[in-house]
């Protein structure tokens, strides 16, 4: 990274390590040694007295030095220890009463969202079912804090809780202190509660205390025998002997316990120092899930990736960054849906064969009906049908989709009951369940015979007004034959520009009809995902859509040339 970036950081890092408590002076000093080599060496680099490549090569002696102080059995052991402490929060009521305060106590808690407080709350009434046995009036107030965390009062609720805080660390033997500084990864902290309690007189060993801290003792030891097997062993030990009530050697095992814990914690605040006081590098490369990842190796950050089998993962260093790469729509790949996490193709054309399927039949049903009852009503201009035709169809047109759906929907699914009311097809093709496409269809139906009857009835009306049309009439010519022959081919013109323009409405634009009736097509897709701002399912159907409205519109122009021998392209 910049040099003059890297300065700044590593300066914070040094003054870190001077204030670290966690650390022996002596660990202090082999980081500090070669961190000051290192920081020398940037600032000679800043100044632009060293290329890249002796900067490489003056920073491996110091970078040596500390990638050896780097232990991967210390984040191991970190690891477990947290583990071991989330456990304790999980199992004991008492050590969550101390956890909830101390959550609301952080520079975090202002931060909690209303979710994180319900779940704190219910975590305080376990508290206060666990506290009801030993202090009832003490179990009031966890609940009262509680109520307060669900009414959003954090301040009230962590009032409540300072008050009681003393009586439940007072009965786990301070226990609950020592997991949430095992939580925090203050182990000095921790080790010191350890040594308390191996003191006499300094922790009292009550009848109370024996009850509680031997099962605590006993559910950690496990997790933290993980961590280290002789820390493990002195707490298994130590719950034994209070179990017992042989008070002195569970004294001497706690004492065994803070020596080896705080040696842990002096091994752990050592490599996770040293990790942060490595110079920093980013470097991009292509993983083996076609995504471009920038990698970041020496800023001590935690980084989490998933690893198939394993789950979740937390390392020092790693992928920072991805960039998922495509090789093109045209090529078969549009992408990884953001939504969904799998490639966009894999649902996109399964929806798209879904759209197709409801418009073709919409539109094998409504266009040759609309075209014929337009071409009657127009053969009919002031008539009677053409006036029934003309206003149903007004009002099948302008009655929206939803309405129309709806009104279906009740009719034939609820009272009638003869088909169902959704689509339901899962993986399934729509084509396997016919039933459930008859109200979609019929919606699509409705709407559209209206709109075309009216355009091919206006079109039909005017044509029949034509010069042409009156000289035919002069000539003698049959009636039928004058609109076989001459009217009925140039009154499809508007028709089918407008036939043609409705395919992308059909397949694009019936994401109404396809929410009401649950259809899994194109339309809902799209509508699912621009409101998650997944730009690369928008992009392909987008795409789609576009493709289709270039085809839709050259078929039409293709067909003006039969319709109309004057219409020739060159």
């Amino acid at each position: 990274n910049d040099p003059g970036d890297e300065l700044e950081r590593l300066q914070i890092v040094r003054d870190a390590v001077q204030a670290d408590g966690q650390l022996t002076e002596a660990g202090r000093q082999a980081i500090l040694q070669p961190l000051d080599l290192v920081l020398g060496i940037l600032r000679d680099a800043e100044a632009g007295g060293v290329d890249q490549a002796a900067l490489k090569q003056r920073l491996a002696g110091p970078e040596a030095e500390l990638e050896a102080l780097i232990s991967p059995a210390a984040r191991a052991s970190q690891d477990a220890l947290q583990k071991a402490s989330e456990e304790a929060v999980r199992q004991s009521g008492l050590v969550a009463v101390l956890d909830g305060l101390d959550s609301l106590s952080g520079d975090a808690a202002a931060d909690l969202a209303p979710g994180n407080l319900q779940a704190l709350g219910r975590s305080l009434d376990r508290g206060a079912n666990a506290l009801d046995e030993y202090d009832a009036a003490g179990a009031g107030l966890v609940r009262q804090a509680a109520e307060a965390l669900r009414a959003n009062d954090r301040e009230a609720a962590r009032e409540i809780l300072v008050q009681v805080a003393p009586t439940v660390d007072r009965l786990t033997a301070s226990l609950g202190t020592f997991f949430l500084a095992l939580e925090t990864g203050a182990y000095q902290e921790a080790a010191g509660v350890l040594q308390a309690l191996s003191g006499p007189g300094q922790v009292s060993l009550g009848a109370e205390q024996l009850d509680v801290a031997p099962p605590l003792l006993d559910q950690a030891s496990g997790a933290i025998e993980a961590a280290d097997p002789d820390l493990g062993e002195a707490l298994e030990d130590a719950a034994g002997y209070l179990d017992e009530g042989t008070e002195a050697e569970a004294r001497a095992a706690l004492a065994a316990a803070a020596d080896r814990l705080s040696e842990v914690g002096h091994t752990i605040a050592l490599s996770n120092a040293a990790g942060r006081a490595r110079v920093a590098r980013s470097f991009w490369g292509i993983d083996t899930q076609n995504h471009a990842v920038r990698w970041e190796k020496g800023t001590g950050k935690e980084v989490w990736t998933f690893i198939v089998g394993t789950g979740w993962k937390s390392t020092i260093g790693g992928p920072a960054e991805y960039i998922p790469l495509q090789k093109g729509l045209l090529r078969g790949d549009p992408g990884v849906s953001l939504r969904t996490g799998r490639p966009v193709s894999d649902l996109l054309f399964t929806r798209l064969r879904n759209s197709l399927v409801l418009a073709g039949i919409a539109f094998v049903i409504v266009m040759p009906l609309a075209l014929v009852l337009g071409l009657i009503a127009g053969l009919r201009e002031g008539g009677v049908l053409d006036r029934v035709l003309s206003i149903g169809g007004m009002m099948f047109s302008v009655t929206p989709e939803f309405a129309t759906g709806i009104f279906l929907i009740l009719i034939f699914a609820f009272w009638l009951g003869l088909v169902p009311g959704a689509t339901v097809f899962g993986e399934d093709a729509p084509w396997t369940r016919p039933d459930m496409l008859v109200l979609p269809v019929a919606t699509l139906t409705l709407i559209e015979l209206g709109y075309v009857l009216r355009i091919t009835r206006a079109s039909m009306v005017e044509v029949m007004k034509a010069p042409y049309i009156r000289t035919a009439f002069l000539k003698g010519l049959p009636y039928w034959r004058v609109v076989t022959r001459h009217a009925i081919r140039n009154a499809l013109m508007a028709p089918i520009t407008v036939i043609m323009l409705h395919v992308n409405w059909l397949l694009g634009g019936i994401v109404v009809v396809e929410v009401i009736f649950g259809y899994p097509g194109l339309g809902s897709y799209l509508l699912d995902s621009a409101l998650f701002k997944d730009f690369n399912a928008i992009e392909a159907g987008a795409i789609i859509l576009v493709a289709v409205a270039v085809g839709t519109q050259l078929l039409a122009d293709i067909l003006y040339t039969f319709l109309n021998p004057r219409i020739r392209y060159a």
